[in-house]
């Protein structure tokens, strides 16, 4: 009877947590979308940023009315599309970090879950 016992304990135990877990929201999943949200307002304001620079550079070079001005133009284009790149690839490195991260969280949870299973299946066996 004692046996019994533990193994009801142990299930209600396990339950409440399982219960716990799955009811609401995640607070780690609300972290993460806060971080994706974070990601692509930085990388958006990366890429204005570097939009704002091109066009004022534009402006200052047509200004000057350079004999050299449409090669002058071209690179500045050139430049700006560098740095949106940049942005753009900064913001995927970030983002590449986190899912590493989430990654690596959820098979340590995986194989606890697993341990856990195995535990209780110990527990429950019959024994003869």
């Amino acid at each position: 009877m004692n046996k019994l016992a533990l193994v009801a304990i142990i299930l209600v135990a396990g339950c409440a947590e399982t219960n716990t877990q799955a009811g609401g929201s995640d607070p780690r999943l609300a972290s993460v979308d806060e971080k994706w949200r974070m990601i692509a307002a930085r990388e958006k304001q990366c890429v204005d940023e570097a939009l704002r620079r091109g066009r004022d550079e534009t402006e200052r070079i047509v200004g000057t009315l350079d004999p050299s001005m449409a090669l002058q133009i071209q690179q500045e284009a050139d430049e700006r599309d560098r740095e949106i790149s940049l942005c753009r690839a900064a913001a995927d490195n970030e983002a590449a970090e986190i899912s590493e991260r989430e990654r690596n969280e959820y098979q340590v949870e995986a194989q606890q879950e697993s341990n856990r299973a195995s535990f209780m299946a110990i527990v429950t066996a019959p024994t003869h």
